[in-house]
């Protein structure tokens, strides 16, 4: 299975191929143009992978939760491309990602947090395998850690800090804490590999209204 990566949940653009042999991936910082940018990076990394579009298997894309437009573009993006290839395409969720992009093995169960912003925290809670404890939702941090907190043994992700502070403030034990930068793209093909294209549709996921009203659609983009 030769897997395609897409991510554009969030100030940057990731894209990466995995199977057969193949893990290439490629990362660019871009806090807008995801759209323009995107097909080009996909055509530069399947020449460096030696490889063509046609020999993709399956695409993976993270639906979320993230930047409201920016989720748009890689999901609409990803039907467009396995309708036309005739592929499956597996949505795999932004906390699920975060867990799967640790720099070391969890020591136990490991609480995904993206900072929301508004006070609150996109959080979710999954074992040492990757199996979910807690599902996706959004709350502030406080409510998180009276939730999940003492079961973490890792707090993960953009939201980790709030967490870790929130812990500390208030008196709680604070698990150890990986504020990372980004998630693996290879790490996004990984998943998408494993997961079964009927129980991971490639949907946005919204934990919340978006903070604007969206603009009418754009064409192209998901409706």
């Amino acid at each position: 299975m030769l897997t395609l990566a897409l991510d554009t949940a969030n100030d940057r653009i990731a894209v990466a191929l995995a199977g057969e042999g193949r893990e290439v991936a490629r990362v660019e910082i871009l806090t807008r143009g995801h759209a323009e940018r995107l097909f080009p990076l996909i055509d530069e990394l399947l020449a460096e992978a030696g490889t063509e579009i046609g020999r993709i298997t399956r695409i993976a894309v993270n639906v979320g939760p993230g930047s409201f437009t920016g989720i748009r573009i890689a999901v609409a993006a990803a039907r467009g491309l396995g309708l036309a290839l005739g592929i499956p395409v597996v949505g795999i969720d932004a906390l699920r990602l975060i867990a799967a992009s640790l720099d070391e093995p969890a020591g136990g169960p490991v609480l995904a947090a993206v900072d929301a912003r508004r006070g609150e925290v996109y959080a979710a809670l999954y074992g040492r395998n990757g199996e979910v404890l807690e599902a996706p939702f959004a709350a502030d941090a406080d409510t998180v850690l009276a939730r999940l907190g003492d079961r973490a043994a890792v707090l993960a992700g953009s939201g980790a800090p709030l967490l870790a502070h929130q812990a500390a403030v208030s008196g709680r034990r604070v698990p150890s804490v990986d504020a990372m930068t980004g998630t693996l793209p290879l790490a996004l093909a990984r998943l998408g590999a494993l997961a079964d294209p009927a129980a991971a549709p490639p949907r946005p996921l919204y934990l919340r209204a978006p903070d604007a009203k969206p603009q009418p659609p754009v064409p192209g983009l998901l409706a």
